[in-house]
């Protein structure tokens, strides 16, 4: 298939190169940087969302497949989803769309969060919400929404920003994480199941505890361990029950297993 990438940076560009090695042919896009991907199937062009002419648009006419994986860039809680909302009108009416979104559209409190709880359209406490929304009214069966926990892997450990922040974190709060791996590998699986007009939440099936996970990776990393008290608990859980339902199987279903560089 001919599939498109919005955005190829820590998630995108990993995910355009497995999907180059299952023979896929794809094209991403940066704002503004050159990529070193060097693959005969590979096309690469650089596309702002926010500049209103593009003159790159036409490498996205014939895509069978587009996947939205650039994040907010403005504070305008409105201005992400009037930019997803514009690629549309440079893809074909029988192009499939997936939303790269976060289980940040769930609310800050005790709960375990699925999909069916909060569908898109009642969804609008940020810009991905809003995105979730104006995207979904558009395209119906032809969207899917991964909505994906913290994002961990190569380069990206959340305890090196919790270290260096000198803030304290409550020491029995669960986490909720999914690994590079994972991310790219359920967005795979979407695609080869075909599994449109679909939300489906990505999340590791278990879900430690942040004073014992994150100062169990910061040894890994060799780094001093962020600060945690213990005064309070939550339990907010983001639940990867669905993903499991449509046949995803996760490469580490528990973040005590994920590898550390």
């Amino acid at each position: 298939m001919k599939i498109g990438i919005i955005g190829l940076g820590w998630l995108g560009l990993p995910l355009a190169k497995s999907l180059l090695d299952k023979g896929h042919h794809v094209i991403g896009t940066t704002r503004s940087r050159s990529v070193g991907l060097s693959h005969e199937r590979f096309s690469h062009v650089l596309f702002d969302p926010l500049q209103k002419k593009q003159s790159s648009s036409g490498y996205f006419s014939d895509l069978d497949i587009l996947i939205l994986a650039f994040t907010p860039s403005r504070t305008d809680e409105k201005a992400y989803a009037k930019d997803c909302v514009r690629l549309l009108d440079f893809i074909s009416p029988n192009c499939k769309v997936i939303q790269i979104s976060s289980s940040s559209v769930y609310p800050e409190r005790n709960g375990t969060f699925n999909e069916s709880d909060y569908p898109a359209g009642s969804v609008k406490t940020n810009s991905i919400g809003y995105a979730e929304l104006a995207i979904s009214s558009m395209l119906r069966d032809r969207l899917t929404v991964v909505r994906l926990s913290g994002l961990v892997g190569p380069k990206r450990y959340p305890v090196t920003s919790m270290a260096k922040s000198g803030k304290t974190y409550q020491a029995f709060d669960p986490v909720n994480l999914i690994h590079l791996e994972d991310a790219i590998g359920l967005i795979e699986h979407v695609i080869q199941n075909k599994l449109w007009n679909k939300t489906v939440n990505g999340c590791s099936t278990e879900h430690p505890f942040k004073g014992q996970f994150y100062t169990d990776m910061a040894s890994k990393l060799g780094i001093e361990p962020p600060l945690f008290q213990d005064q309070k608990r939550t339990e907010r859980i983001i639940s990867n029950h669905y993903s499991l339902e449509l046949g995803y199987k996760y490469i580490y279903p528990d973040p005590n297993d994920f590898p550390v560089a």
